[in-house]
This record gives C-alpha cells, sequence and structure tokens, in this order.
C-alpha cells in the first residue's frame, strides 16, 4: 500500500511543478483599428499645420502693406478652385502688371504698383508694400487664420513661370499689359537684383493665391513683373 502512494506521488509532483512553472496567459488589449490609426494621424497633421501658421508674427506684422485707400482687390483674387481652368488658358481676366517702384537689393521693404486688367481695354491701379522679413496672413482649408511665409518649392517656381497657354504676349520685354511677358518674373536685370526680388515675389504669390495657378501643371499668366523703376532704386 506504502509503495503504491509513493508511486502515484512520483507521477503527480512533475505535473504539479508544470503548473506552477507556467505563467498565466496575459490580458491582451485589443488593437487600435485601420481607421482609428489614420484618424490619430490625420489629427496630429492637423495640429501640426495649424501650428504653421498660428504664430501671429508679433511684431513684424504682415508682409503685404496696401497704400491705395480701400481694400485691396489683390488679396485672395486667384482662388485655388479655378487653377486648372485657369492654367488651361480659359480665364482671361483680371490679369496684374507688377512694377517695382521703390526698391534697392538691401531694402526690407518694396513698394509696388500693380496695374489690374478688368479688359483689354479696362484697368485701375492699386499701390502696395511689401515686407522681405514679415510673414504672409493667410487662412488654412479649415478656416484657420495666422501667419506664414513662403516654401523653397515656391521660390522655384519663380524663375521658371512662363506664359504657356497666353497669346499674344510681349516676347521677353516686360511692360504694364495688357499682355504678359514670355518669363512672368525674370526682366533683364542683374543677377543679384533676380535674387533679391525673390522674397517679395514669394510673399505676393502668397498674398493673390497666384502659387496655385503656376505650380504642377498650371501655367498661368495672368500676373508678372512688368519691370522697375529706375528713379526707385534705393541700393
Amino acid at each position: 500500500m506504502l509503495l503504491r502512494i509513493a508511486l502515484l506521488t512520483s507521477l503527480l509532483l512533475p505535473s504539479l511543478a508544470m503548473a506552477q512553472d507556467t505563467p498565466a496567459p496575459a490580458a491582451t488589449s485589443a488593437k487600435p483599428s485601420f481607421w482609428q490609426r489614420v484618424g490619430s494621424t490625420a489629427r496630429e497633421a492637423g495640429h501640426r499645420i495649424g501650428q504653421e501658421i498660428s504664430s501671429p508674427g508679433s511684431g513684424r506684422g504682415d508682409a503685404f502693406r496696401l497704400i491705395t485707400p480701400g481694400a485691396s482687390e489683390l488679396v485672395g483674387m486667384f482662388t485655388p478652385e479655378t487653377s486648372g481652368t485657369d492654367g488651361a488658358g480659359k480665364i482671361l481676366w483680371p490679369r496684374v502688371a507688377l512694377t517695382a517702384e521703390v526698391w534697392g537689393e538691401h531694402q526690407d521693404c518694396w513698394t509696388y504698383r500693380a496695374k489690374i486688367w478688368t479688359s483689354e481695354t479696362a484697368n485701375h491701379t492699386e499701390r502696395f508694400q511689401v515686407c522681405k522679413s514679415s510673414p504672409v496672413k493667410v487662412t488654412n482649408d479649415i478656416g484657420q487664420t495666422g501667419f506664414a511665409e513662403p516654401n523653397r518649392m515656391m521660390f522655384a517656381t519663380i524663375s521658371s513661370a512662363m506664359a504657356v497657354y497666353t497669346h499674344p504676349t510681349t516676347g521677353d520685354q516686360g511692360t504694364e499689359g495688357p499682355n504678359p511677358p514670355d518669363m512672368l518674373f525674370i526682366r533683364r536685370v542683374p543677377e543679384s537684383l533676380i535674387q533679391a526680388q525673390v522674397p517679395f515675389i514669394g510673399r505676393l504669390l502668397m498674398v493673390t493665391g497666384f502659387e496655385s495657378h503656376i505650380s504642377g501643371a498650371n501655367h498661368s499668366a495672368r500676373m508678372w513683373l512688368a519691370g522697375y523703376d529706375p528713379a526707385g532704386n534705393k541700393g
């Protein structure tokens, strides 16, 4: 009898030890679904975009400062929704010819005259100042208003913007309109001046919304640089 009890005990002890040594399965939490992950990423991206334009620019103010009394027609003139149609040459007016009236390679703010053409024969003028050390007041796609600055990609489009679908043009000569030159923002001036104008033109692209009309496959020619007033050079 004692022998049988000892034999049973020897058989049960390993099984009990194994049962004690095996840890209980840990409770598992449900993994987030695909749509939960996408939603989280979108919220994070939206937060970052909001931060990018929410800085008020402090004492630097808005880069675009209207001189002509009243509200500016240039602000938001070229809407993104019309960029495809405009780029295909199906929107002819309004057109904007820019002339630098007060400028200089070492000046922080330049004064421009914009001749705004509403038809081949009708036009009026706005005057304004643009400052390269200040951001531009913008509104994003969800209605948040803040300040932002041009990016490098926008600067690259300035030197390559051409009148692709617009005819006739004034060739390589910039004028105040109503027709654009072949190259929209590059005039026959020293290379140093071409580089100096980039921060100003970049901000004007943002103010008017014209950046969406000359980027990618869009080749609108409804805004261009007519030239520089020689008397306005402040060095």
